[in-house]
């Protein structure tokens, strides 16, 4: 269903982007799932987080992965490479570091523009839309963000804790994941020590482009996520993208 929706948009800039899973991660507020597994292995309905992940990036025509693995990374390369013998995976094992040491460890396989994806985020991003969203804008990085309603209001208190501003159920846009980088950014990259830093200087110098996402995703980080995502994960695999 996916395929017959998407094969028009195909093309060679896209079949050549390249798809970096983050999968270091220990997940210790899984324990004790993620006692003897890696979180991106973490199975919602009888199938791994990172399975559902590399699914719907297969959807787009883009085979050319990167899985940056770290913790218990034997387990993500045995199951991979039988599940998937048909595509390009190159697994990168940083150990225990910072995401940014797994971006700069794997850029010696990164040879075009590529997309980052976290090892624990479900969506139904619709990638080329993502990737024109990009290309139609300067800026050299672009975020996938979700608006995160508030079912409160929320105030704001200065230094003297006096109410400074109120809002009725805002809406604030939070990261998802699903990064687009052109290769020329990483040089930059190799500058920080922390993802989050390097976020943050992109952001201070304008150098990030928002893709705003309205529909699902699932992302699990603890046992109550998880259950969550068990009831909602059939939301997002009988989406149609494009629609």
């Amino acid at each position: 269903r996916y395929i017959n929706c998407c094969t028009h948009y195909l093309n060679p800039g896209i079949l050549a982007m390249q798809a970096l899973i983050l999968c270091g991660g220990k997940g210790e507020r899984l324990r004790p799932l993620t006692s003897n597994i890696p979180k991106p292995m973490i199975k919602i309905n009888g199938k791994p987080i990172l399975e559902y992940i590399i699914d719907h990036i297969l959807l787009f025509g883009i085979k050319d992965f990167i899985l940056t693995t770290g913790y218990q990374s034997q387990v993500i390369e045995d199951y991979i490479r039988e599940r998937y013998p048909n595509i390009n995976i190159i697994f990168s094992n940083s150990g225990d570091v910072d995401i940014i040491k797994r971006i700069i460890d794997a850029s010696l396989h990164i040879k075009n523009d590529f997309l980052v994806f976290y090892g624990d985020t479900i969506s139904d991003v619709n990638i080329f839309n993502l990737i024109q969203h990009h290309n139609n804008n300067t800026e050299p990085a672009t975020m996938t963000t979700w608006p995160l309603k508030n079912q409160s209001g929320v105030v704001e208190i200065d230094s003297k804790n006096i109410i400074s501003s109120y809002k009725e159920k805002p809406v604030n846009w939070i990261n998802i994941g699903y990064f687009y980088f052109r290769q020329e950014m990483l040089p930059y990259i190799k500058k920080f020590d922390k993802y989050e830093l390097f976020l943050i200087d992109l952001i201070n110098k304008g150098k990030f482009n928002a893709y705003k996402h309205p529909g699902y995703h699932i992302t699990v980080n603890t046992i109550y996520e998880l259950k969550d995502a068990e009831k909602n994960i059939d939301q997002i695999q009988n989406t149609i993208i494009g629609n």
